[in-house]
């Protein structure tokens, strides 16, 4: 019987498995990896991956671990194998994908700070990455650089019979002879999601407001159980992480709080828009930003008109105005235009806020 392996959650390094462990999410490591192939002593393996990828380097440490490995290796794509996960997949003997299976490559990203030169320096790093990653690919489908650099530059999601097309995969799994129908390097440290959810955890020892988790172009993984490899160990409380890791807990702390004020603050920019006090007082409570507020204010206005102009024509109806001419100018009319003035503005408003915030404040 093969040895079973589970690579389910991203790839990340052994320094930050303890955040992981914290948060009760899934991630996989080159050190579990290579104890498992040492625990597998040679005999042939089979791996069960799941996971959105993650550190190019600890994928790439992954990817040489597998073909070293003296014995027989065929990675299986249970749910997806996406990024750093789909060329460490590359390092198995043999790739099957699950008929809802997918997989995902994309060009490697980082964030840069500094001057020209720094910015300089970080592209050449990537465009190198991006150069690396092929080889891992070219191995195993025989494509031209060219063709899977253009692959990585759209971020392709290939289906199981897209992959095996492809070359990524060499066969769909429980496929025999039917035809089977599916749904149509990232940087290293921690995932957005994950300091997303660290910061939530942190917020709630102290009391306080969490934020509005970071949208990602990642694919998320639910927390579930620790790794196999930490049972029996209890997390650590805000207390021991605190005197464990000060420097770490006071730079997401100072993060979260300014994201907490900038939040309020922005709400309470809105503070003199029509009806607005109720919604804002609500939303610092639970947690709104600015930009549900505004959408908010926009529909209550919007509804407000509509029953101001239902209730003028029952007014109408009932006193028989609409049978008498008059050249004089209607209030009523002139009132309503104003109103949807002030729903326009409103609208623009909360379009430039969405706008210059990417959607979230």
């Amino acid at each position: 019987m093969p040895k079973k392996i589970k690579i389910n959650g991203e790839i990340i390094g052994s320094d930050d498995a303890w955040i992981y462990d914290w948060l009760g999410i899934e991630y996989m490591t080159p050190a579990i990896l290579d104890k498992r192939l040492e625990e597998a002593a040679g005999e042939d393996v089979e791996l069960y991956i799941n996971s959105p990828g993650g550190s190019v380097w600890h994928g790439s440490e992954m990817y040489t671990s597998l073909k070293e490995y003296p014995g027989k290796t065929i990675a299986k794509i249970t749910g997806v194998a996406a990024s750093a996960a789909s060329f460490m997949a590359m390092g198995a003997d043999e790739v099957h994908i699950a008929p809802t299976g997918e997989m995902m490559i994309h060009n490697a990203a980082t964030g840069t700070w500094g001057d020209k030169n720094d910015h300089a320096s970080n592209y050449n790093l990537l465009k190198s990455t991006d150069e690396g990653i092929t080889n891992a690919y070219i191995l195993k489908t025989g494509k031209t650089r060219d063709e899977l650099l253009d692959l990585m530059n759209k971020t392709t999601w290939m289906n199981a019979q897209e992959a095996v097309k492809n070359g990524f995969a060499d066969l769909i799994m429980f496929d025999e002879g039917k035809v089977l129908v599916t749904n149509s390097a990232t940087p290293s440290g921690l995932s957005p999601d994950v300091v997303q959810r660290l910061k939530n955890k942190l917020l709630e020892e102290k009391g306080m407001t969490k934020t509005e988790p970071v949208a990602a172009a990642r694919i998320q993984t639910e927390p579930t159980t620790t790794n196999d490899d930490k049972e029996g160990e209890k997390p650590m409380n805000f207390k021991e992480l605190q005197e464990k890791h000060p420097d770490l807990v006071n730079e997401i702390m100072t993060s979260a709080i300014n994201a907490e004020r900038n939040r309020i603050a922005a709400l309470n920019d809105l503070a003199d828009a029509p009806g607005a006090a109720p919604f804002i007082k609500e939303a610092i409570k639970n947690g709104e930003t600015a930009g549900d507020v505004a959408m908010k204010i926009i529909k209550a206005s919007a509804d407000r008109v509509k029953q101001e102009g239902t209730n003028r024509q029952k007014d109408s109806e009932t006193s028989n105005v609409a049978n008498v001419v008059s050249k004089q100018a209607d209030p009523a009319a002139n009132e309503a235009a104003e109103e949807a003035e002030s729903i326009e503005n409103m609208v623009k408003y909360a379009t430039e806020l969405i706008n210059k915030k990417g959607g979230r404040i």
